[in-house]
């Protein structure tokens, strides 16, 4: 996934920041786990949940200094391989359509600030897809084959 155009990533490590809402599917868990040596289980011990709907998270807890849980030295452990919400940075919904959401998030992201709104909106107006709304779960679910039904995801019937 290609940045907006105008948005440059300065690699500061405010969007690792804070707790939860960082899914990979299988596919992406396995990557993760690949790309640092481990194997499934091992990735799985160190940083991730298997939820009931087989999507994995990365564990709950920040890091050092607030940061998730992978990303350590200044850097992400994963970034070639990195979560979907990751890649798709910042072409989240709510950030493309709301501007004060996007102030909130410019508050945190110095390459967000220097974009605006405006640019990163007029991408979306004019035909760009931002991560859909609410939670991209539902799109990993949708691509290992699952659905959202009540809030969680069950194996296809």
């Amino acid at each position: 996934m290609t940045p907006p155009r105008g948005f440059r990533c300065l690699m500061c490590g405010e969007c690792c920041r804070g707790r939860g809402g960082v899914y990979l599917d299988r596919e992406g868990a396995a990557a993760a786990a690949r790309h640092l040596g481990l194997d499934l289980p091992g990735m799985e011990a160190v940083f991730l949940e298997r939820e009931p709907s087989g999507l994995y998270s990365v564990l709950n807890a920040p890091g050092p200094e607030g940061h998730c849980l992978l990303f350590r030295g200044g850097q992400c452990l994963i970034h070639p391989v990195k979560p979907l919400v990751c890649r798709a940075w910042p072409r989240l919904w709510a950030l493309v359509t709301d501007p004060r959401a996007f102030l909130e998030a410019a508050e945190a992201c110095p390459g967000l600030s220097r974009l605006g709104f405006e640019a990163l909106s007029a991408e979306y107006r004019s035909g760009g897809k931002p991560l859909p709304p609410r939670s991209y779960k539902a799109v990993l679910l949708a691509r290992s084959g699952m659905r959202r039904q009540g809030g969680h995801g069950f194996p296809p019937a």
